[in-house]
């Protein structure tokens, strides 16, 4: 999972140069072509080129650019990647919606635990979740609100293959100092139904209520 969020990075980075690039490109471009303009009108030739340095500094680092999106995308295909957030988690328990919360449960897990949606509604009914509302959930989606969340990503080898997987941390959902706790896997070459939510839990010390499996342990 550190190589992806590193490439996510490095696409980031690259694009941020790309559009620097590009705006230096534009003036040497508008340059030279105001510049053989000029030469023009006083009959004087001129070779362009700020012309041809400009769209060379467009072209290359925007065909990077597509290169490693074309990576990314071709990585994500062959591992199954699944790209959960903060507001993609957060959002059904803030709504109490089972369904969506079903819905993003790997086939795998829900299949061998025989998990339903009145399953997750159960679930659900047994978290008194006074603090997790659309009012509330912008402090548990904030990447800057470690006081009410957290999110991590890591690579786990336990299955004998290798399974990138997530955590999810949302703090204090009531009053009395309880967590929501989702787990789960987002990329295996496997297959599909290996990815998404593997655990949900609602826990606070050693008091804990879930539903589902622990995803694979961190190696």
């Amino acid at each position: 999972m550190f190589v992806v969020l590193l490439n996510a990075v490095l696409v980031t980075v690259v694009i941020v140069i790309a559009a620097i690039l590009t705006l230096v490109a534009i003036g040497l471009i508008i340059g030279s072509l105001v510049r053989a303009l000029i030469a023009k009108k006083e009959n004087r030739k001129t070779h362009k080129v700020g012309l041809w340095v400009g769209i060379v500094m467009i072209v290359i680092p925007w065909t990077f650019v597509a290169a490693l999106l074309i990576g990314a995308r071709i990585y994500d295909a062959n591992n199954n990647r699944w790209i959960p957030n903060r507001e993609i988690l957060a959002t059904p328990v803030a709504g109490e919606d089972a369904q969506s919360l079903y819905d993003m449960m790997a086939d795998d897990v829900v299949r061998r635990n025989n998990i339903t949606v009145e399953d997750v509604e159960k679930f659900l009914d047994q978290c008194d979740l006074s603090n997790v509302d659309a009012n509330d959930l912008r402090k548990y989606i904030d990447m800057g609100a470690v006081q009410t969340n957290h999110y991590r990503n890591y690579t786990s080898k336990e299955n004998g293959r290798s399974q990138t997987c997530f955590q999810y941390n949302m703090y204090d959902v009531n009053n009395d100092g309880w967590k929501i706790y989702i787990a789960g896997v987002d990329g295996d070459s496997e297959g599909e139904e290996y990815v998404g939510i593997y655990y949900i839990a609602y826990m606070r010390d050693d008091e804990v209520v879930f539903i589902g499996e622990r995803p694979p342990k961190e190696q």
